[in-house]
């Protein structure tokens, strides 16, 4: 019998033999991929060294994958198998480690096993500072870090204009809700070998500690990822170290970065300093699409 025939199964024994063949068949497919993989690997050998990883590819991938999903399976089942092929197969062409810093919170390591899955090795470090550090001393390591506020400023080592570690992606991806692994935070590597423009920047910089002056930085489409006030929330207007994400609309950073401090501070009353680029990432998908 085809695994598309529409005629009802005759009995319990028929669907298990149908559910058999499909996972012989997706196991065969993942063989197949791997062979390309093989192949690939022969060729960046080759012509390229360095770190396999593709966020905007990666991020297509994750597209397509929403696109094409229906049915009672959750979407969040599909996006954690489909991370595991990716994070697995990338590993082969290029191994890396991920560093999570469990020291201020244990579900860090919940969202990075998520989305790298079991093969890829991990290394657990105290602190956010500990993880970036440790990829500043590779070539194609990441860290996953929490979003929120920081006991300390984990960012102000990274750079997207130099050598330097930067942002590269944002965790979650897909914003289905509820879902079982939720916990906000970004991926950080060193440059990569072919980098696209991120449809999100993200800036390090200096601004008030309040969380209604963040909400009302929300009314101009930026988001205060991350925050190290060190005398509290009653930190100054410009006291405060802050992560601030902005769409980029097809623009350069230095525009970005200009136009929000423009509008912050007209619009919102907000003074926003010494805004530099850190990297960027492709926007996640909100699911189902607003």
């Amino acid at each position: 019998m085809a695994l598309d025939d529409p005629a009802p199964p005759r009995d319990l024994a028929d669907l298990r033999a149908r559910i058999d063949a499909i996972d012989a068949e997706m196991h065969g497919l993942l063989i197949r991929r791997s062979e390309i993989i093989d192949q690939l690997i022969s060729v960046k050998r080759i012509a390229e060294t360095g770190a396999a990883f593709r966020p905007a590819r990666e991020a297509a991938m994750m597209h397509a994958l929403v696109d094409r999903h229906r049915g009672h399976l959750p979407l969040v089942t599909v996006e954690h198998v489909w991370r595991e092929i990716i994070s697995t197969f990338t590993w082969l062409q290029a191994p890396y480690t991920v560093h999570v810093a469990t020291g201020d919170a244990a579900e860090t390591r919940d969202v990075a096993r998520f989305y790298f899955g079991f093969t890829v090795p991990f290394e657990t470090v105290d602190q956010p500072v500990d993880a970036v550090a440790a990829v500043a001393r590779s070539t194609s390591d990441l860290a996953v870090v929490r979003l929120g506020e920081a006991a300390e400023p984990w960012w102000l080592d990274l750079s997207a204009e130099d050598a330097r570690p930067r942002v590269i992606g944002r965790l979650p991806f897909i914003g289905v809700v509820p879902r079982p692994v939720a916990t906000p935070a970004v991926v950080v590597s060193m440059p990569l070998k072919d980098p696209v423009s991120p449809e999100v920047h993200v800036f390090a910089g200096r601004g008030p500690a309040d969380a209604a002056s963040h909400a009302s930085l929300a009314d101009l489409r930026a988001e205060v990822l991350a925050w190290h006030a060190p005398w509290g929330n009653h930190t100054g207007a410009v006291g405060a170290e802050l992560v601030i994400a902005v769409p980029a609309d097809g623009r350069e950073p230095s525009a970005v970065a200009a136009g929000l401090v423009e509008a912050a501070r007209d619009r919102c009353g907000v003074i926003l300093a010494e805004l530099r680029p850190i990297g960027g990432y492709a926007a996640p998908i909100a699911y189902p699409a607003p």
